[in-house]
């Protein structure tokens, strides 16, 4: 009997040891495998990471646009510049980007662009009404001298990230061909000065910190 409960204890610990070895081994090998395979992707993904997205064939890309100094603004201050899309009922900053990005940058050429469009651009909800933005656009464009209108521009900023800019200031800087951080932070305190109206300065308005802080973004 003490010898079969001998046999019994020996063959139970060959048999633990072969289960572990082989669990062991199996484990090793599939992390091996497994780095192998994360290795072999990691300069794909980075690849990939790193690959501009593709061209939009619908979209012509625009000339890079340098900032206007203070003997060009009069120039600058022509009908070339995107409208504050958000001007229309139903538009936020959200919508307005996508649209921008798109390339719609004016009242008329949403006016141009059917509501089925509209709706998959901006992702619009269920709720959205695109055929009234149209009919919208075309007011604005009409009301404010923007009929036929178009922009060729750099893809606009949101300049109102800056401190001390809000949607007036906004308006007034894209108004003299300013329209993002490269082009802002090119300028001058005395150029911003000449852009924003008299009545509209303020002592507390620091214009060197607008242009440091576009450097910045």
């Amino acid at each position: 009997m003490a010898e079969w409960s001998l046999l019994w204890y020996v063959g139970a610990g060959f048999l633990l040891g072969w289960v572990l070895s082989t669990l062991t081994e199996w484990l090793w090998s599939r992390g091996r495998r497994a780095g192998a395979e994360a290795g072999g992707r990691a300069p794909e993904t980075l690849a990939r990471r790193s690959r501009q997205p593709a061209a939009d064939p619908t979209r012509i890309d625009p000339p890079a646009v340098t900032a206007p100094t203070s003997g060009q603004q009069g120039s600058a201050s022509s009908n070339n510049r995107p409208d504050p899309l958000t001007d229309i009922r139903g538009i936020g900053d959200v919508y307005e980007r996508r649209l921008y990005e798109a390339g719609i940058f004016t009242w008329h050429e949403l006016s141009l662009v059917d509501g089925d469009t509209l709706r998959a651009i901006t992702k619009a909800l269920p709720t959205s009404n695109p055929a009234d933005w149209i009919e919208q656009a075309r007011h604005l464009a009409a009301q404010n001298g923007r009929s036929g209108a178009t922009y060729t521009g750099p893809l606009p900023d949101d300049l109102t990230r800056i401190r001390g800019i809000d949607q007036v200031f906004e308006q007034e800087l894209v108004r003299a061909g300013i329209v993002t951080f490269r082009q802002l932070a090119q300028t001058t305190a005395p150029e911003l000065a000449a852009i924003i109206p008299a009545h509209r300065l303020d002592d507390a308005i620091d214009f060197a910190a607008w242009i440091a802080e576009a450097r910045e973004l």
